[in-house]
């Protein structure tokens, strides 16, 4: 890669003062009072050295992510279903309460009215627990995969000499970067590397 070659990092504007305020953060964590003094100095009294790397495309890189997605699409399937099922017979509960309004006492009309009010919470309920598995289902999936990207970037970060690795697909992630500091290919090929042993 080129030396003045920088990678920008698109990101929406609510999120740019989030994600810088993290950086600080991250930084003002690692220089002490004492190391302030020589700017960026680590514990070795070397330069603080910082990488960065996206999780997103080393997970993309990975075969087993296919089995995962794969997974998680059946499970995804049957909470359509589900939940597709609930919405049809409250549509068709709904269409047959029009077709005999008319007939019914206020009394009823209002019981009924109720009654399907009812029934439409239950599925907005069923919605967002069927969301909040599903999302729980996905991070359960891929938990051995992140745990394994985790694992690589640490091994590549000791034998590259970084202090610091932040994943551009986290909220510690920056707004621009030298594409230098990008481990994302050096930790696909320690999976690679790791998947063969």
């Amino acid at each position: 890669m080129g030396r003045g070659h920088t990678r920008t990092v698109a990101m929406s504007r609510p999120s740019i003062a989030r994600h810088a305020a993290a950086i600080l953060l991250t930084l003002a964590a690692l220089l002490t009072p004492a190391s302030r003094v020589h700017a960026q100095k680590s514990a070795a009294g070397r330069p603080t050295r910082i990488a960065v790397f996206d999780s997103r495309t080393v997970l993309d890189s990975m075969p087993e992510r296919r089995g995962a997605e794969s997974e998680f699409a059946l499970e995804q399937a049957k909470a359509r279903t589900m939940l597709g099922a609930a919405t049809d017979s409250l549509r068709a509960a709904v269409e047959e309460f029009a077709k005999v309004e008319s007939q019914m006492t206020p009394r009823q009309r209002e019981a009924t009215t109720m009654h399907l009010r009812a029934r439409e919470l239950m599925v907005e309920e069923m919605v967002a627990h069927l969301e909040q598995v599903v999302m729980r289902r996905q991070a359960e999936l891929q938990a051995p995969l992140r745990e394994r990207i985790l694992q690589a970037a640490r091994t590549v970060r000791v034998r590259e000499g970084y202090d610091l690795v932040i994943d551009l697909a986290s909220d510690g992630s920056i707004i621009d970067a030298d594409a230098r500091i990008d481990l994302t290919a050096a930790i696909i090929r320690e999976l690679r590397s790791a998947a063969r042993k």
